[in-house]
């Protein structure tokens, strides 16, 4: 980034296009809370008030370092208020976010290509990133780590008070999602701002509502994968989150009885870890009311186990990095896959409204229902190409639908099923 302050132009005098919804509307409704706690992190409470208005600091420190909408935040944390709050200061400016998790090796051992590759931008960590690397790297900020680089939590709090009017415009790159793909090479997705607005509801169900006081979701799967923006959605909508490092099933267990959580989500390992475990029948989970999991396979009798234990709270989603929510078997679909359906049991359920599924065979020809072929998807929420890889994009996307390399099926009801992947 330049060495002098650059100031942004003026909303709507860019050039850049039109303003971001996603940012508007995600701004708009977390400003709506300013009694309420928006995080929860041990014994540390974070009110909405007070995000919003460390997120505006740290994005006026950074523009004050140079960075524009052009740059990336490349972060390393963890399941921190920090984590949440860098993230909305990079949607304020419209700068791309590239979150990496603290606590997976593999994700800690490709922080230097992934920082070297997403140039220019800055590298920031908070206290779990900066433990996870032991010491800084040349340039590294960090979120309040004493003697770790650059303390950009200490350049906030010197910066002028007061919310910052979101920057981000519908063309700016707002995240750059990491996969190790099917090779084991890292790839990063690309996703702009206009295709941040994902519909997860059917038009029947309508908009979802806001929460009353006192709703809150576990978030202990990483805020760097889809997690992060699950707990942005939610608090949007008044939700409080209550952060968790380190998945424990023992643990999520005993926090949903002591804190009447109402929701969370897990992973497909996660999920079937918490099924197996023995405190699951001795635990007062009557404060559950929502339970989605996915992201992986799960075995049909882990996922029969788990109707019997919670009841009709659980949904299951079927997501990538290119396309962050492709499908969703719904709780009536769980109840019926108990009941009279019981080959749902092994359905990643039907496309949410946007998606748009075909299953092709070798050369491109669509199956007839019921056939086995790849999966390929279309969505205003697809990704824009991989960064700076132009070769793999063309290998992956045509014609504006996402070749998965998934194999599966759909039924005459549209309710998709996996069946492995394509070689190589």
């Amino acid at each position: 980034m330049a060495e002098q302050h650059r100031l942004l132009p003026p909303a709507g005098r860019t050039g850049r296009g039109a303003p971001s919804r996603y940012a508007a509307e995600l701004f708009g409704g977390l400003r709506r809370w300013p009694g309420r706690t928006a995080l929860v992190d041990g014994e540390r409470r974070v009110g909405f008030g007070e995000l919003l208005e460390q997120s505006s600091r740290i994005a006026r420190a950074l523009e004050e370092q140079g960075m524009t909408h052009r740059e990336g935040v490349v972060c390393l944390a963890g399941n921190s208020p920090e984590h949440v709050a860098l993230r909305l200061a990079a949607h304020l400016l419209g700068c791309r976010f590239v979150p990496l998790h603290a606590g997976d090796p593999a994700d800690v051992a490709a922080v230097r290509a992934v920082a070297a590759g997403q140039r220019p931008a800055v590298f920031v960590v908070d206290r779990w990133g900066a433990r996870a690397l032991s010491r800084p790297e040349p340039g590294v900020f960090s979120l309040g780590v004493p003697g770790f680089g650059t303390d950009l939590s200490a350049l906030a709090d010197r910066m002028p008070g007061g919310t910052m009017r979101p920057q981000a415009r519908e063309q700016d790159v707002a995240l750059v999602a990491y996969s190790r793909g099917t090779t084991g090479r890292r790839r990063g997705a690309v996703h702009r701002f206009a295709a941040m607005n994902v519909t997860w509801r059917r038009p029947h169900e309508g908009e979802l509502g806001d929460f009353p006081a006192g709703i809150t979701t576990l978030a202990v799967s990483p805020l760097a994968g889809n997690g992060g923006e699950v707990a942005l959605m939610l608090m949007r909508a008044g939700c409080t989150v209550r952060l968790m490092n380190g998945f424990d099933a023992g643990r999520v267990l005993a926090t949903v009885a002591a804190e009447r959580i109402t929701s969370t989500y897990l992973p497909a390992r996660q999920f079937t870890e918490l099924v197996a475990h023995p405190d699951l029948g001795r635990t007062d989970l009557s404060s559950l009311r929502y339970l989605p999991y996915g992201n992986g396979p799960v075995p049909a009798a882990v996922v029969r186990r788990a109707v019997a234990a919670f009841g009709p709270i659980l949904s299951q989603n079927y997501v990538s990095s290119e396309i962050r929510a492709i499908s969703l078997l719904r709780p009536e679909d769980h109840r019926a896959a108990a009941g009279p359906r019981p080959e749902l049991l092994g359905s990643v359920g039907q496309p949410l409204p946007a998606v748009d599924v075909r299953v092709c065979g070798p050369d491109g020809e669509r199956r007839p229902v019921g056939g086995v072929g790849e999966i390929r998807l279309r969505a205003p929420h697809l990704m824009s190409g991989y960064w700076r890889d132009p070769a793999a994009t063309g290998r992956v996307l045509a014609g504006g639908w996402l070749r998965t390399g998934d194999l599966g099926r759909v039924d005459r009801e549209g309710y998709l099923y996996l069946a492995g992947r394509l070689p190589g």
